[in-house]
């Protein structure tokens, strides 16, 4: 039997282990390995891609992109500066072109009147001819009219082909004639005060001086319904007053309004006391229409007056032998 050899036991534990082929150490790249160094600027970054470098081509892209909006915006100026040039040269040979003035009453285009004639009309404008075009004022115009004329409204406008104006009115119809309290001293005989001289009313109660229709036309004729003792506070009753009036089949040829505690009629049936002017105004008109027969039964010469004071209840006042009620 052969000696058996002991193992060297000397020898290290390691180097046995070293020597097995199945447990021997791996070695890894350095550069796997190495840990990556984030301030480094060759360190690739996951937002690199925005902040690249722009190209050359993009810069001179860009560049003239630039150059080519300023030489719009230059052209736009240059534009804008010529048309405010060329209507400046043209407003100041306008204004100082005999061509461009009004030279008489023959470049003044009148539409609308009716009643006022138009030498009345060329006398209400007050040009002064010649006069230049551009330095009419309609607007100045259209208060002036307003203000002189029996005109409720007024629009003027320039013509420039032919040179010229345009002129157009809208008159207030007279329809009744109001004659001033008498028992009212005048204040002033030069001022035009409304209401304290003889005038016109229109259906809504405008006044208008009687003068005013001193050129009208040959055809109107002046309302025959006389308004006595009329005020500016009678005037927002007036509109409904008259409408009830003209509608009614009495015919009423005058209005004594000077006293605001008795409104007094004439008409064909003869005077009628009605008091205060209220909402019975209505029934009172009515209940006077039911008395149209009246003439068949008195002699109207014998009655002094109609008392519907209280329309439920007329009353007809009988002159005396006296003459008195």
């Amino acid at each position: 039997m052969p000696d058996s050899v002991p193992p060297d036991l000397s020898a290290p534990y390691s180097s046995s282990r070293a020597s097995s082929p199945a447990k021997a150490a791996v070695q890894l790249p350095t550069a796997l390995t190495a840990k990556p160094d984030i301030f480094s600027p060759s360190t690739p970054t996951r937002h690199s891609s925005a902040y690249r470098q722009p190209s050359a081509q993009n810069l001179q892209r860009r560049r003239h992109t630039l150059q080519k909006q300023r030489r719009v915006r230059f052209l736009q100026k240059l534009c804008r500066l010529t048309v405010i040039g060329g209507l400046a040269t043209v407003t100041i040979t306008a204004a100082t072109s005999p061509r461009w003035q009004i030279q008489g009453p023959q470049q003044v285009n009148l539409s609308g009147n009716q009643l006022l004639s138009d030498d009345a009309l060329y006398e209400m404008l007050a040009l002064d001819y010649p006069e230049p075009l551009l330095q009419v004022e309609p607007e100045a115009l259209e208060q002036h009219l307003l203000e002189q004329g029996p005109i409720a409204d007024a629009v003027v406008s320039r013509r420039l082909f032919p040179p010229g104006l345009n002129v157009y009115v809208h008159e207030r119809h007279p329809v009744a004639i109001a004659l001033p309290d008498t028992r009212t001293p005048i204040t002033s005989v030069d001022a035009l005060e409304p209401f304290s001289q003889k005038g016109l009313l229109d259906e809504s109660g405008y006044w208008m001086p009687y003068q005013s229709f001193s050129q009208i036309a040959d055809s109107f004729t002046l309302p025959s319904l006389q308004v006595e003792g009329m005020q500016a506070a009678y005037q927002p009753h007036w509109p409904a007053l008259y409408a009830q009036i003209k509608a009614s089949p009495v015919q009423v040829s005058g209005i004594d309004w000077r006293s605001p505690h008795n409104l007094i009629l004439h008409t064909e049936l003869g005077t009628v006391h009605l008091g205060p002017y209220g909402q019975s105004f209505a029934a009172q008109l009515t209940a006077l229409d039911k008395m149209r027969r009246l003439p068949t039964q008195l002699e109207l010469e014998n009655i002094a007056f109609i008392d519907l004071r209280n329309p439920e209840q007329p009353a007809v006042e009988i002159l005396q032998a006296t003459g008195q009620p």
